[in-house]
């Protein structure tokens, strides 16, 4: 069985000379209507599946082709504040400089995601399908999503609103945060790039080892050898 659904939002989005990123509500706990009855996914299942969408291609429409490919989910996991599944979408500049835009745009005509996922279900009674597998194959930008629940996460104003509404665990996606972190939870202090801490300042191993990724794909030698050391040093438990 092959299912869409689900809503996006630019809030955080972030920009770069090479790519744009933004989160998205990929598919939130609810019962959907489909021709057969109700498609309903329990939390748990949700739980389990989330981190699975993560490195999976970012489409249009569902067009499952390498020419169709826009992009990237670079994190994804269960949010209990949106009730679902939360992804990062990462888009390259180069070559989708038109659908950037119009992302970009106020308003934005481009509203929806949708994962196209394999899923395995258990009838029950009144017509309702519990999902007790589910597998995500990619996540597509579609101009409509199945899931009624599913919301733009809404974009704050304030540290206040944004600590409450999106927390902390992934603050260097926010730039209002990224800004008031110290310069000392950064592998480059001076110009805060390569964030290795916790917003409560304890080293991050999987921020080490993205740090490590990213400063050997620009050549940043430096920044990889201190990023290695230190991942070395302090993570040797999570490398064996």
């Amino acid at each position: 069985m092959f299912i869409t659904l689900g809503d996006f939002s630019p809030a955080n989005f972030i920009e770069t000379e090479e790519y744009v990123e933004f989160s998205v509500v990929a598919l939130t706990a609810t019962c959907i209507q489909r021709s057969y009855g109700e498609l309903c996914f329990p939390e748990e299942v949700l739980k389990e599946a989330a981190g699975s969408l993560k490195e999976k291609p970012v489409l249009l429409d569902h067009n499952y082709s390498v020419g169709s490919i826009v992009g990237v989910v670079v994190d994804a996991r269960y949010e209990e504040s949106q009730k679902g599944i939360v992804a990062r979408l990462r888009i390259p500049k180069l070559g989708h400089e038109k659908l950037i835009a119009l992302i970009k745009m106020t308003p934005s005509p481009i509203q929806n995601v949708s994962i196209g996922a394999e899923v395995e279900v258990n009838k029950e009674k009144e017509g309702k399908f519990i999902v007790k597998a589910l597998r995500p194959h990619e996540l597509s930008l579609v101009l409509s999503g199945a899931d009624p629940n599913a919301k733009r996460i809404a974009a704050c104003k304030c540290s206040e609103c944004i600590e409450e509404k999106l927390g902390t665990g992934n603050w260097w996606d926010d730039p209002d945060l990224r800004e008031k972190a110290p310069s000392d939870y950064f592998l480059d202090p001076s110009s805060r790039r390569y964030p290795y801490k916790t917003w409560e300042g304890q080293i991050s191993c999987e921020r080490l080892k993205a740090a490590m990724s990213l400063a050997g794909l620009h050549g940043h030698r430096q920044i990889y050898d201190r990023a290695k050391k230190l991942y070395e040093r302090h993570c040797k438990e999570e490398k064996e």
